[in-house]
């Protein structure tokens, strides 16, 4: 629908709100002579008001605008009247306008996200193109001080830090917000005293997203029952958190150099971080999980602290994070990176039938590596220690050997004297990381381990004097603990 302002002149009122925008504008260097603005305008109040303020401007400031408006093809007549509406006003500004149709339930389909988000990511890609077709340049967005408190609160209750209280920024990388410094109240005010009409998004009157209800009812509250002056003092609280926001980043960034580890598979959080305050423990943990997802959104409070957590945890917890993240507690800290697929003990690793010939050596792969066995005479000379080579008695084997991963109840002699531990408490007082564990290879017997490949023999499997069969395995390649 069409809303039309009162036919006035421009009077102080008008004057004031124009310098009030240039101030702002001036504070945070937004436009420079000889850029290229794109403004996204709906047709909205707000998106109005930008358009005919930088207008206004343009030659002044030796600047030059694209305007773009995104029909997201979902309220029928309405948003074509909204299309014909911002052509018109582009035309007579002297703005090429570029109209774009996107299909906004098709990519809330696919994106699985809602209508409202959805529709976000199809105006900033349009805008993105635009910008990308003038060679560059700088993105106008006409949010104000009503939009940053709606942001505030919306971020508030569904858990959020510092970041997310000044989320909405004067300049953000090449996006630009020229009308942060005005309310809603000052925006309506000057387009009456202009005498320019706007168009009003029917959706917007209605409470089916959650910021309309914030809007509606929270912010709209508080603005009457408690203080007029709400959303300007939210929008001044907004400035100051986002210089102590920039501080604490510029310190936590210092310090991290002697609490992050670069890991191939993300990064590591080391032990000493648990020592640092928490306030730069989730600065931290923040940056780095935005970093190794190449994401900004949907890393809350929550979040952070699940990975925290885990320094409460045995080595191996894991916490589950968006974008298929995950956090996972290890001996050296705590591992951030992409979700591994856990290895299974079916198809390629299944235990694999290791016989053995009197008077050959025979060769069996599982996986990449060879293991190579022969039976071989007790006069062979002393017992060397080799790595990659190993004797066994093998009139101790009660059941068929095989070769394979590690499975429950598997257990391993240590010592002479006899006497086994589980596998699993060994690999852990080894410190091997679970993930290595499931890839190591196994010499077995039944569930009693003669060789660890790469690692420890048995000592309930030693060749000794009276020994007459001796086993010699060999193994070249493969996953081996090192």
């Amino acid at each position: 629908m069409t809303t039309k302002g009162r036919s006035g002149q421009t009077d102080k009122t008008m004057w004031k709100t124009e310098q009030k925008v240039k101030t702002y504008v001036e504070k945070f260097h937004m436009i420079e002579p000889g850029d290229t603005i794109v403004l996204g305008i709906s047709g909205g109040a707000d998106s109005v008001c930008l358009l005919k303020l930088l207008s206004k401007w343009k030659e002044s400031w030796g600047i030059s605008l694209k305007a773009v408006h995104v029909h997201h093809q979902l309220r029928g007549k309405e948003a074509d009247d909204d299309e014909a509406f911002v052509r018109r006003l582009c035309e007579g500004e002297g703005i090429v306008c570029q109209v774009f149709h996107e299909d906004v339930q098709g990519i809330a389909n696919r994106e699985k996200t809602g209508l409202e988000e959805a529709g976000r990511l199809a105006r900033y890609r349009c805008f993105t193109k635009v910008c990308e077709e003038a060679g560059g340049g700088k993105i106008a967005l006409a949010h104000h001080q009503d939009d940053l408190a709606e942001t505030m609160l919306h971020h508030l209750v569904r858990g959020t830090g510092i970041a997310g209280l000044c989320s909405l920024k004067p300049v953000s990388g090449n996006r630009i917000r020229p009308l942060l410094c005005l309310g809603k109240e000052e925006i309506l005010a000057y387009l009456e005293e202009a005498g320019q009409s706007w168009r009003t998004d029917s959706s917007n009157l209605e409470d089916d997203y959650t910021r309309n209800r914030i809007r509606h009812h929270v912010l709209e509250e508080l603005k009457t029952e408690v203080n007029p002056q709400a959303v300007r003092h939210m929008a001044q609280l907004s400035e100051e958190l986002e210089e102590a926001r920039e501080v604490l980043a510029r310190v936590a960034e210092k310090e991290r150099k002697q609490y992050v580890k670069e890991d191939a598979d993300g990064a590591i959080l080391l032990e000493a971080l648990k020592k640092e305050p928490d306030l730069i423990s989730r600065q931290i943990i923040h940056t780095l999980l935005k970093e190794i997802s190449g994401k900004q959104k949907n890393f809350t409070r929550i979040h952070i602290e699940a990975v925290q957590q885990l320094w409460k945890q045995k080595v191996g917890a894991r916490r589950d994070l968006p974008y298929e993240m995950q956090a996972r507690r290890t001996y050296d800290g705590i591992l951030l990176g992409q979700k591994k697929e856990k290895t299974s003990n079916t198809g390629k690793n299944e235990a694999i039938p290791v016989t053995v010939q009197s008077s050959q050596s025979e060769s069996f792969q599982a996986g990449d590596l060879i293991l190579t066995v022969s039976l071989i005479s007790r006069d062979f000379g002393k017992i060397q220690e080799k790595k990659y080579t190993k004797w066994f008695d093998y009139d101790r084997i009660e059941q068929k050997l095989v070769i394979r991963h590690r499975q429950p109840g598997d257990r391993i002699c240590l010592f002479d004297g006899g006497g086994s531990k589980k596998l699993k408490d060994y690999l852990i007082d080894r410190k091997i990381p679970v993930e290595e564990r499931d890839q190591l290879w196994l010499l077995a017997d039944g569930s009693e381990i003669l060789w660890i490949i790469g690692d420890r023999i048995s000592a309930a499997y030693k060749v000794k004097g009276q020994s007459s069969r001796i086993l010699q395995a060999e193994i070249k390649g493969g996953s081996t603990h090192e």
